[in-house]
């Protein structure tokens, strides 16, 4: 067999920083490992009209462990040490799979040989500091001959909808246009891949690698891209409505003019990632990474720092908020007088004493009646309304006209009523405990009503307005 030429060598680090492993009789280190791109040599025998004769045959080997144990990184140390211990450059992972972690090869047939006689022959017997449990080697199976079609011939007027090619290895490869719906590709290593235009419509893209890949103009709505590795790639344009991006490395990315409305970025990392006209409509960015870096609307940069940083007793008076996902934000105390919430979504956040008057929501808005009954009370008054046995805990009242409302067995406690009219208020058997805030002068017309006043000495107090109705 020739040996292959030597191509240019790259140096690696994992995502923890440097790495170091004990494989078989080798020490590799991340920063000297060498992993190498292949090049043609047009005078080696193997090779015709400058392209590598790849072997009609794989290679399979399994260690012990879950996929979540061998990161990118890792994986291109152990194609680094089956490339220099094969003598064949040429060597490539096709995909990797679950079932242990299943590792399949594709190269020449000398190279594929020869890592078997290595794996067989006890020179390497552990990868990953992890026992090798088996080594197959066999003819081309359907789904390797699939992803090495794709990987060398693109895929004209090819339907992949549905596919699965979780795991495969599509590096660089020619995905523009292509029809990919539905598609699993998760665990995948799409890095450098052009999938401009692509329609990967509820793909399953889960903890793909997918770093510096042309996604400009694709359509990725409703894909699930959890925990991808999407740094430095190019999404500008593209569809990513109600796309599932928790945890995901975006940094880097250029999400220009993107369509992410309803997606969820909770736990990204958005550092120094362009996300200049992007539609940001109801997106979950709690917990995201953002620095000052990051190209973001201030209105976004507000909502992520709301709903990650908290907003309790802050001041939003006036601001825009119309369609932020605001959901489980701590809002409590805070000042969003004639604020924008229309369509807004403020589910299960904390509006303790929170100031509505004057916002403005809609029937899109999603909060609990019980603020939005609060929000109507302070901004549309609720004079003469019944509004007995209501839940009014926590709420801030000042200010509203409650004149002629009934109140009576409504929870009060902790509530804020200054300044509010309590005029002819009904406030029989109403909750109302010490942290209550009421003026002193409606607060005995409570005690009145609810505990009695027989023998009381009520010389000179001023109880106009009063309603001391039915009083025994």
């Amino acid at each position: 067999m020739t040996e292959p030429q030597t191509p240019e060598a790259k140096d690696i680090q994992t995502s923890g920083g440097n790495y170091n492993e004990q494989i078989g009789k080798h020490y590799i280190h991340a920063e000297t490992v060498h992993i190498y791109e292949t090049t043609c040599n047009p005078s080696d025998p193997s090779k015709n009209n400058g392209k590598v004769t790849a072997s009609q045959k794989q290679l399979a080997f399994a260690i012990a462990g879950s996929f979540d144990e061998v990161d990118h990184a890792k994986l291109k140390v152990i194609l680094a040490l089956l490339q220099k211990n094969s003598g064949d450059a040429t060597i490539e992972i096709i995909r990797v799979e679950e079932g242990s972690i299943k590792i399949i090869l594709n190269g020449s047939d000398e190279g594929l040989e020869r890592i078997k006689q290595l794996f067989e022959s006890g020179e390497i017997t552990e990868v990953l500091g992890t026992l090798i449990k088996y080594v197959d080697l066999k003819e081309l199976d359907k789904k390797s001959c699939l992803i090495r079609d794709i990987v060398q011939n693109g895929v004209e007027c090819q339907n992949l909808s549905n596919t699965d090619l979780q795991g495969a290895n599509l590096s660089r490869a020619d995905l523009s246009d292509a029809d990919l719906k539905s598609a699993n590709l998760s665990r995948a290593d799409l890095s450098d891949a052009n999938l401009s235009g692509a329609d990967l419509s509820s793909a399953d893209l889960s903890s793909a690698y997918l770093n510096n890949v042309n996604l400009n103009g694709a359509d990725l709505q409703g894909a699930n891209l959890s925990g991808a590795d999407l740094s430095d790639s190019n999404l500008s344009n593209a569809n990513l409505n109600r796309v599932k991006l928790s945890d995901a490395n975006l940094s880097g990315a250029n999400l220009n003019n993107v369509n992410l409305s309803d997606a969820n970025l909770s736990g990204a990392d958005l550092n120094n990632a362009n996300l200049s006209n992007a539609n940001l409509s109801r997106i979950n960015l709690r917990n995201a990474i953002i620095n000052s870096s990051t190209i973001v609307n201030s209105k976004w940069r507000l909502v992520w720092e709301v709903v990650t940083q908290g907003a309790k007793g802050r001041n939003l008076s006036g601001t825009d908020l119309s369609d932020a996902n605001l959901s489980g934000a701590d809002l409590s105390d805070a000042n969003l007088s004639d604020a924008n919430l229309s369509d807004a979504n403020l589910s299960n956040a904390n509006l303790s004493r929170i100031n509505l008057r004057n916002a403005i929501i809609n029937s899109s808005t999603i909060v609990n009646s019980k603020w939005r009954l609060v929000w109507e009370v302070v901004t549309q008054g609720a004079k003469g309304r019944n509004l007995s046995g209501t839940d009014l805990s926590d709420a801030n009242l000042s200010g509203a006209d409650l004149s002629d409302a009934n109140l009576s067995d409504a929870n009060l406690s902790d509530a804020n009523l200054s300044n509010a009219n309590l005029s002819r208020i009904n406030l029989r058997n109403a909750i109302i405990n010490s942290s209550t805030i009421v003026n002193s002068k409606w607060r005995l017309v409570w005690e009145v009503v609810t505990q009695g006043a027989k023998g009381r000495n009520l010389s000179g107090t001023d109880l106009s307005d009063a309603n001391l109705s039915a009083l025994t």
